[in-house]
């Protein structure tokens, strides 16, 4: 009973060790060059940290998960390159697809001035998004973040532990409360999204990775120019608050992500039980 209840320190206690490395390491940049800023510090200590997680998670599948096949463990299959290439590709036309129906509903009540052409450099900026901060984040939430959740709680309360836990990740302290609550609700309900998407895809990581990366990628491509949004257009249809423009916490969001949770409750129940398995999940908490 001892032992269980002490299941939960290596999970919570991880990053409190990577990030002060991380922080300590990238100190060793301001000796070369003391003119970088705290910004750019921050910046490579969080690349830096997300590396030695790298590092550490083969071990850490071994001793903690029992498996020697960590990088299956998560979802990332690199055996079987066309499965992957297509099961990412699946889930970035469904992002293509819920931005197009966001797009639409916008610009059938006369809410966008104008569309514009894709810049170059905006997007080689949004591929840079998919492959680096967005399959970094799909990694440790969708990847190890979700087994350790199952591993601590089961299955139906992991998924949902591990998306909340996404969703205050998220913090932004340039909002209110009054944006920060549709805004972590969003977050919330996009983390379940992408674990059935990822229940979908029986275990793989690669449609997640695909999902979010398409929203993240494009809607940077729009925000950067390619879709002039009139000023006429409500705030809450368009992001949680008159400060924030982010759809993952407006309105029409919020509906979306809800309806696509509704349908997709049935390969949930079906699939559900092949999913927890790879977790190693208590038999009395298997089946969703």
């Amino acid at each position: 009973m001892f032992h269980q209840k002490l299941k939960w320190i290596p999970t919570f206690s991880l990053f409190l060790f990577l990030y002060p490395a991380g922080w300590l390491l990238s100190h060793f940049f301001y000796i070369f060059n003391q003119e970088i800023s705290q910004n750019n510090l921050s910046i490579i200590g969080t690349i830096i940290t997300f590396f030695l997680f790298l590092i550490i998670l083969p071990s850490w599948g071994r001793i903690r998960w029992k498996t020697n096949h960590v990088w299956l463990s998560i979802g990332l299959d690199f055996k079987n390159k066309f499965r992957a290439i297509k099961t990412f590709f699946n889930g970035f036309l469904v992002s293509f697809f819920l931005l197009l129906t966001f797009s639409l509903f916008i610009h059938l009540f006369g809410w966008i001035d104008s569309f514009n052409s894709i810049k170059f450099g905006a997007l080689l900026n949004a591929i840079f998004l998919i492959i680096s901060i967005v399959f970094a984040e799909e990694i440790v939430f969708r990847g190890w973040l979700l087994e350790e959740m199952v591993l601590l709680f089961g299955f139906r309360k992991g998924i949902i532990f591990q998306s909340a836990i996404f969703s205050l990740s998220h913090y932004r302290s340039d909002i209110g409360l009054e944006g920060l609550i549709p805004f972590f609700t969003g977050l919330f309900l996009f983390g379940l999204v992408l674990t059935l998407r990822r229940i979908i895809d029986k275990g793989s990581l690669w449609g997640c990775i695909g999902l979010h990366g398409g929203l993240v990628g494009i809607w940077y491509l729009f925000d950067s120019g390619m879709v002039i949004f009139s000023i006429d257009t409500p705030y809450y249809l368009l992001g949680p608050s008159k400060y924030m423009v982010n759809p993952i916490g407006s309105v029409i969001g919020l509906t979306i992500l809800l309806i696509i949770i509704f349908f997709q409750r049935r390969f949930f129940a079906s699939t559900g039980r092949f999913f927890a398995s790879t977790f190693n999940a208590s038999s009395k908490d298997e089946t969703p």
